[in-house]
């Protein structure tokens, strides 16, 4: 269960980067609401996760998932690209997840 908690905030923590960039420099309140949200929930489900997972792990993985879902997000929404190259990286990212998951 804590490995689907960290998951989830890391899926969150892109949420909270999506909310503060598209707040407009925290013009745009629902936004600002959406980002600190995602940020509060992000941040509590990975203090949960630190019950069973190593801190250093649990942050490296959280990171991990961060940066794939902003990816996706950002490639699927707002029509950025993704490189070969990137895919590769991405590739790279997901087997460290998955062996740390595996070592433990």
């Amino acid at each position: 269960m804590s490995w689907f908690l960290l998951f989830i905030a890391g899926v969150l923590e892109a949420g909270w980067l999506i909310g503060i960039e598209k707040s407009a420099a925290f013009s745009k309140i629902p936004y600002v609401l959406f980002a600190v949200a995602c940020m509060t929930a992000s941040l509590i489900l990975f203090g949960l996760s630190l019950k069973a997972i190593p801190a250093p792990t649990a942050y490296l993985v959280w990171l991990a998932v961060g940066v794939l879902s902003i990816t996706l997000i950002n490639h699927y929404f707002f029509n950025q690209l993704i490189t070969l190259k990137q895919l590769g990286c991405f590739a790279l990212i997901i087997a460290g997840v998955v062996g740390l998951k595996l070592s433990h």
